[in-house]
């Protein structure tokens, strides 16, 4: 395995820029940490005799829980990797020597102060549920209040991030993290041309539909680029080789791909049927093609150093699983169905894809950098990623036979044999996938906050 990339960085981390890299870590992982703690609580929240338990109505409690985990599992984990990344991306390209420090300090507090007042009205009760795609919602203040200073706090390490590079040399891990905050910029204009364009008096969940529909869409642009960040690192760590000029372009050009989104505000009502088509194909034709090029050029580069690679390092296995689990979630894409389980089974794989690859290079940079002694994280990605495969194509099948999506217990409908299992199957897969999610916070939690010795 090439440490030519850690080591690259660990030379140019000051103690302060070391304390960013540690905070922003940390709030990732404390993201996943409460998240699954959340879950807990929401599988209690649905058992007869325990729910009983809970300080207020189940049927209230539930959705508030459901919607707080999703928020931190998925928004907050990848954009505090992404506040990580600008860290590391500024200071590679700087040599350690970045101006405007303070914004890197400020931002990290907006960021873990949002995330503190993301979670406050799920845990009190407050708000009512909004299950809008993306982004979903509780309607409460605090809740939007904590959305905004984690999105301010993120885009204050990227401005920082772009105001430093002008003068300097940017690698391809400077320009793949420049182009992913970009793109993440441009969410953050979508939300607010979205919220300029909502009229009065519109009904809640309406509003919030609309409100992070397009910005949504733009995020799964800013989720694709982490990957292929990752993954060029992953590969460089893999085959010793450095991403190459393609590599740069393809992530640009996923980056240009997404500024149509922005243009839609002033050419389509945001209520209307074609605003929301706009985005859907923005989403179907924008977003393949720069990932495909990546994934061709790793396999190349993988077939030409077959003979050197370690097959069974974590780079090269957290790097060929990301690609596997995001090339079938990207499959299944093209054969969705209308309400049925086809379309979860479609992004939880992708998202499965992004995770992997994330986990990846935490265990084999980001915690590095901070400690020695590392655990490999191999066990931890072999089950995440072996059951979010079984998950995912077991709920596809599920779909395939009829099985709606957003149900549970008889509303599934499970009247047939073939739904049982297929269903059976997605549960398993479920199971040895959260198995394998303890283990890689376990893991990473334990080194960041019972370290054994620094590098």
């Amino acid at each position: 395995m090439s440490r030519a990339f850690l080591e690259e960085t660990a030379a140019v981390l000051d103690h302060g820029l070391g304390r960013e890299v540690k905070g922003w870590l940390a709030l990732a992982i404390a993201a996943l940490a409460a998240a699954g703690v959340l879950a807990l609580i929401a599988v209690v929240a649905r058992t007869p005799g325990l729910r009983e338990l809970l300080p207020w109505p189940w049927q209230d409690f539930f959705p508030k829980i459901v919607i707080t985990h999703v928020d931190l599992s998925i928004i907050l984990w990848f954009l505090s990797l992404l506040g990580l990344f600008t860290v590391l991306a500024t200071a590679r390209a700087t040599g350690g020597r970045p101006r405007g420090r303070v914004l890197g300090p400020v931002a990290l507090n907006l960021t873990a102060g949002g995330a503190v007042l993301l979670v406050m009205p799920a845990l009190f009760n407050w708000g009512d549920a909004s299950l809008n795609n993306y982004v979903p919602v509780l309607i409460h203040p605090l809740f939007y209040a904590g959305l905004g200073s984690m999105a301010f706090g993120v885009a204050g390490g990227v401005a920082r991030l772009l105001f430093n590079l002008p003068g300097y040399r940017a690698g391809p891990f400077e320009q793949g993290v420049a182009a992913t905050g970009v793109v993440f910029l441009m969410a953050i204009a979508c939300f607010g041309l979205a919220w300029a364009a909502l009229p009065a008096g519109i009904e809640p969940a309406l509003a919030n539909e609309r409100l992070f529909w397009g910005g949504g869409h733009v995020l799964q642009f800013v989720n694709t680029l982490l990957m292929l960040v990752a993954w060029g690192i992953l590969s460089e760590q893999a085959t010793g080789t450095p991403p190459p000029r393609l590599f740069v372009a393809a992530v640009w050009s996923l980056a240009a791909a997404a500024v149509p989104g922005v243009a839609f505000y002033g050419l389509f009502d945001v209520l209307g049927r074609e605003h929301r088509e706009a985005f859907t194909q923005l989403l179907w034709y924008g977003l393949s093609l720069p990932p495909v090029v990546v994934m061709g050029w790793i396999l190349t580069r993988f077939v030409s150093a077959r003979r050197r690679l370690g097959w069974g390092e974590t780079p090269a296995l957290a790097l060929l699983s990301s690609v596997v689990l995001f090339a079938v979630g990207g499959g299944l894409g093209y054969f969705l169905g209308v309400g049925d389980t086809r379309t979860p089974s479609h992004y939880h794989a992708v998202i499965g894809g992004v995770n992997l690859a994330l986990m990846g290079v935490t265990v084999t940079v980001l915690l590095p950098l901070l400690r020695q002694s590392v655990p490999k994280g191999r066990w931890s990605l072999l089950l995440y990623g072996g059951g979010q495969l079984v998950f995912s194509l077991g709920l596809f099948a599920a779909g395939i036979m009829g099985v709606p999506r957003k149900t549970a217990g008889l509303e599934q409908g499970l009247d047939g044999t073939a739904k049982y299992l297929f269903m059976a199957v997605y549960g398993t897969g479920g199971l040895v996938a959260v198995m394998g999610g303890i283990l890689f916070v376990w893991s990473a939690a334990r080194c960041l906050w019972f370290p054994r010795g620094r590098p």
